[in-house]
């Protein structure tokens, strides 16, 4: 994006490629990256950014535009809804496939645990502080979209505190890559209460600093979800 995110190349997949471009928006919207009234880049910069064509680049543009999830105005470009409901974005998503999922909870179990490793010897009082009252906030919240916002807040939260800028921003871009999972796993109460708990058992072991711990934690958090979502997508 222009002023904000900016896109890694799309790795090409099943489907065409406005199709891919197109899911790569959506999940970045469901995730908050691309936040109601945030401005795109502009066509030419995004299909730079991901490696694809212009014309992909229009016609996944002209899709979110009449699905509602983009306004395009002469002179002014393409900006988020500014009434985005999580609902429109979720209607818009196809049923993802059991391949997708299960990659998605392969790349977190691989990376993030070591994540919480490092993080567990180099967080700082304040960035405890943060993730606290996310985890306060997280054991009220009932609405999915932002149940899903303090998930996202608290694992990119966990990376920056590593003090590796390279960890920090592959966390951040992976939240494209995993939005599907964490939305299923935000669905009902019972995955909610499963990522608050989970989260309350990493900041126990940051808290203490105890890599160990951390990265235990994290790895038992991340398969707790990835055997719910399972479940849920059977």
């Amino acid at each position: 994006m222009t002023d904000h995110v900016a896109l890694a190349p799309l790795e090409r997949g099943a489907g065409s490629v406005r199709d891919q471009v197109l899911a790569r928006l959506r999940s970045l919207m469901v995730a908050g990256v691309l936040k109601p009234g945030d401005r795109l880049a502009t066509e030419r910069e995004l299909a730079a950014q991901m490696g694809v064509s212009r014309s992909a680049v229009r016609e996944a543009l002209s899709r979110l535009e009449s699905a509602g999830l983009v306004e395009r105005r002469q002179g002014s470009g393409t900006r988020v809804s500014a009434r985005l409901p999580l609902s429109a974005v979720l209607g818009s998503f196809d049923t993802p496939d059991d391949g997708a999922i299960a990659a998605s909870s392969e790349l977190r179990t691989v990376v993030e645990p070591q994540i919480a490793r490092l993080a567990a010897g180099r967080i700082e009082r304040d960035e405890l502080a943060a993730l606290e009252a996310l985890l306060e906030e997280s054991a009220h919240v009932h609405e999915v979209e932002r149940s899903v916002g303090l998930d996202v807040a608290f694992h990119v939260d966990v990376a920056a505190a590593t003090r590796n800028p390279l960890l920090a921003s592959l966390s951040e871009l992976t939240v494209s890559w995993t939005v599907e999972g964490r939305l299923y796993s935000h669905l009902d109460d019972e995955g909610r209460r499963l990522s608050h708990d989970g989260h309350a058992r990493i900041l126990r072991a940051l808290r203490a600093g105890n890599p160990d711990a951390a990265e235990a934690a994290m790895r038992v958090h991340l398969d707790e979800i990835a055997d719910l979502v399972a479940r849920l997508h059977e």
